[in-house]
């Protein structure tokens, strides 16, 4: 079968959830009572009177849990069918082998971390829940704070809207965003375009090759792949820090004005920020290469799947 078909691709993306359907559903039931049972303990042993500090931790801990249950999720890739039973029968579904590697992609890209985020949701909306029907606002001095934008934060209030907060706060394109205002002091962030367009290229590059990198590692090792591929990201990014650091390199940089006696401040700061556009354009370009590669390199792995493997990878290295 050379020609990609998309009756079959659905047929054989429903067998692959639906063999790892009770597998799914224990991974939503656990991450769920992980989210909620972890802000529970933060609730216990939180004493604060402000309500977004918790929220923010628990913000924080829903970050923690998504980030590494997805990345587990996306190195067990073929771990539906290590078993020689299951494998046989994968290997025998009248489908091309792009049709089924893009089944198993689609199901641990997506549905999987998707099923993460939802379980998040219920755990955090169990939290919540718990805290309206327990009365343990009641006790605390300030029922609600009032954050920057004008919204209300309460004790009861959802860390989800947090979580997404915290991710797009940093990619202000508007051209400035406000930093502090302390004393007699003000200090203002400008962004350029090209620090916007850089920031988003970049952040998507590296999500993109993390991705890949865990993908390939779940393809070609049958055991502790999620150890292995993140023993393996930690050494690259050290690497890279190491190397950005010796050489003094940065991808952004920036200036500061300071001007004296405006708008009323004995200190009015502005900060600049900007693009290194060679620096950037060389690591968007690394970034992009090396992720095609593991995205090759792991389909074609899968391609050469056998029915009995070697113990500890999917690829024989040494009968190719």
């Amino acid at each position: 079968m050379n020609s990609f078909s998309i009756n079959r691709f659905g047929r054989t993306l429903r067998w692959v959830v639906g063999v790892n359907f009770r597998k799914l559903l224990m991974w939503t039931s656990g991450v769920a009572m992980a989210v909620f049972a972890g802000e529970l303990i933060l609730m216990k042993i939180d004493h604060s009177d402000y309500p977004h500090r918790q929220i923010e931790g628990f913000a924080l801990l829903g970050w923690l849990i998504f980030i590494f249950a997805s990345l587990i999720l996306t190195s067990s890739i073929v771990s539906s069918i290590h078993e020689k039973r299951k494998r046989e029968a994968f290997l025998m579904l009248p489908a091309s082998s792009l049709e089924k590697y893009l089944s198993l992609l689609l199901y641990t890209t997506f549905i999987s971390i998707a099923c993460i985020f939802l379980a998040i949701v219920m755990g955090d909306s169990l939290r919540m829940l718990c805290v309206w029907v327990s009365g343990y606002a009641d006790d605390k001095v300030n029922p609600y704070v009032v954050d920057n934008a004008g919204n209300q934060i309460h004790w009861w209030s959802s860390a989800v809207s947090r979580m997404w907060y915290g991710l797009t706060q940093n990619f202000n394109s508007s051209g400035h965003s406000f930093i502090f205002n302390a004393g007699h002091t003000k200090q203002v962030e400008l962004l350029t375009n090209g620090y916007i367009v850089a920031r988003y290229a970049l952040s998507f590059a590296f999500v993109m090759w993390i991705h890949s990198l865990f993908l390939a590692g779940g393809t070609f090792l049958r055991k502790y792949a999620f150890v292995i591929s993140g023993i393996v990201f930690i050494l690259i990014i050290s690497l890279f820090a190491q190397i950005m650091t010796t050489f003094h390199l940065d991808s952004y940089e920036y200036k500061c004005f300071v001007e004296y006696g405006r708008e009323g401040f004995d200190n009015y700061e502005t900060v600049v920020r900007m693009v290194n556009s060679s620096i950037a354009g060389i690591v968007l370009v690394l970034l992009l290469a090396f992720s095609c590669f593991n995205y090759w390199a792991s389909y074609h792995i899968f391609k050469g799947f056998q029915l009995i493997s070697n113990k500890w990878t999917n690829y024989d290295i040494l009968k190719r």
